[in-house]
């Protein structure tokens, strides 16, 4: 499978996901949102690592990360957690039934309250594992 492949996957599960219904799917993250915009929701997968893996192939581990924003007040950050195990069940299960392997990585949240209202980010971070054919 390609990154192309990974992010279209992460896509169609999270597109498909009930609990994060109201989310409006980007698919390159551009930078700045108004509060208009929100809640939004990107894919990417900004690092791609090789290393030797057997003498036909060599692995490969990418790192997907799905970003949310969305505006809130007191409890924003539990909705963020609330949005990021969302996304973890919906990620893990669709590239589970691909039977690829995912790891979970990190689940990190920003607020931004310098403006009118307050804005919170959460990027959960996964990485995948797989061996890609060495190319003669």
């Amino acid at each position: 499978m390609s990154r192309t492949q990974f992010r279209r996957l992460a896509h169609e599960a999270l597109a498909a996901s009930a609990d994060l219904a109201g989310f409006t799917l980007v698919s390159a993250w551009a930078g700045n949102f108004s509060a208009n915009d929100l809640p939004v929701m990107g894919v990417a997968t900004p690092r791609e690592r090789g290393r030797p893996g057997t003498l036909a192939s060599f692995e490969r581990e990418v790192l997907l990360q799905v970003v949310i924003k969305r505006l809130g007040g007191t409890e924003i950050e539990d909705q963020l957690d609330r949005d990021a195990e969302a996304i973890e069940a919906a990620v893990m299960g669709a590239f589970g039934t691909e039977r690829i392997t995912l790891t979970p990585e990190e689940v990190t949240t920003t607020l931004n309250g310098e403006g009118e209202a307050v804005i919170g980010t959460a990027v959960i971070s996964f990485t995948l594992q797989y061996l890609n054919p060495l190319r003669r």
